[in-house]
């Protein structure tokens, strides 16, 4: 009996010192990754009704739209103006005498800009428009993204509807079932948009034209732009909101300004240096973000 007693003491006490203590099972637990915004650097004020921000990756430059005035409105004050990557203002009136320029995309030497209703062809050498697209029936042309194939996507939000911009020409591409189109990210395959009255972001074939929602409750959708990391996101709300999308669309919010009534327009990144740039619309500035992941 004493025998059997100590037998089972043994195998006792080996379980137990093969067994994950808390903090040993602890470690063998899954990291959990997470997002953060850390400011960088802000501008000025000068930057009068700021909407949108484009980082050209080739130039190192920031362009930002000014509408300086009521979003809808010609009154020709409209101005684009020229950045450092650092935040430094190096022409504020880089192109001026535009209406309520938005959203931008740039190819080569030329910069695309949505302009109420037309698309304006900037050429970024001379700084001057060389081209103004009327295009039928907008009244609210929002954000511009480009394609690899070569063509310009664009959206109008009072009409709903998307537009294809190639070789000299506009097409309608989407005309019904969209609310508040605003912001674009062609992909090779599929688009991505963000739409202020559906506040969701929607995926969309290239080839059929036909879509889904993927994610809900995004605020007034309006900027959306690729990380780097694969399937992740940044979107953000125009009323003051930025919210990193996962693969699998599901969202997490990483930076809430609505409650100091400082909006968050279309939003422009820096793939390289992973720092979001965030329009505030009527705060008149710039903020750059540093996106950083911990695990």
């Amino acid at each position: 009996m004493k025998t059997l007693l100590i037998t089972i003491l043994s195998f006792t006490l080996l379980f137990g010192c093969n067994s994950p203590g808390p903090k040993e099972a602890a470690f063998k637990k899954k990291a959990v990754t997470t997002w953060t915004l850390s400011e960088v650097w802000r501008t000025h004020t000068l930057l009068t009704t700021c909407e949108s921000v484009l980082y050209d990756k080739t130039r190192k430059l920031l362009f930002v739209s000014c509408i300086n005035g009521a979003p809808a409105e010609k009154n020709g004050k409209g101005f684009i103006s020229l950045l450092k990557a650092d935040g430094t203002v190096l022409s504020l009136d880089w192109v001026t005498g535009l209406n309520a320029p938005k959203g931008m995309g740039v190819r080569g030497n030329t910069l695309y800009v949505a302009d109420i209703d037309q698309l304006l062809v900037i050429n970024i050498e001379k700084a001057e428009v060389i081209e103004k697209l009327d295009i039928e029936g907008a009244s609210f042309l929002n954000d511009v993204a480009m394609s690899i194939d070569g063509k310009v996507y664009f959206t109008d939000s009072d009409t709903g509807y998307i537009w294809v911009y190639s070789q000299g020409k506009a097409e309608a591409w989407i005309t019904g079932g969209l609310e508040r189109p605003n912001g674009l990210c062609v992909e090779k395959s599929r688009v991505l948009l963000t739409s202020s009255g559906s506040s969701d972001l929607k995926i969309i074939d290239k080839s059929t034209g036909s879509f889904e929602t993927v994610t809900t409750e995004i605020g007034h959708g309006d900027g959306i732009e690729y990380t780097g990391s694969a399937g992740h996101y940044l979107a953000s709300s125009w009323s003051g909101e930025i919210f990193m999308i996962f693969p699998d669309f599901s969202k997490v919010s990483l930076l809430k300004t609505s409650d100091q009534e400082i909006n968050s327009a279309d939003i422009g990144f820096n793939q390289t240096d992973q720092v979001v740039y965030v329009p505030t619309f009527f705060d008149n500035r710039v903020v750059a973000y540093k996106l950083e992941k911990t695990e």
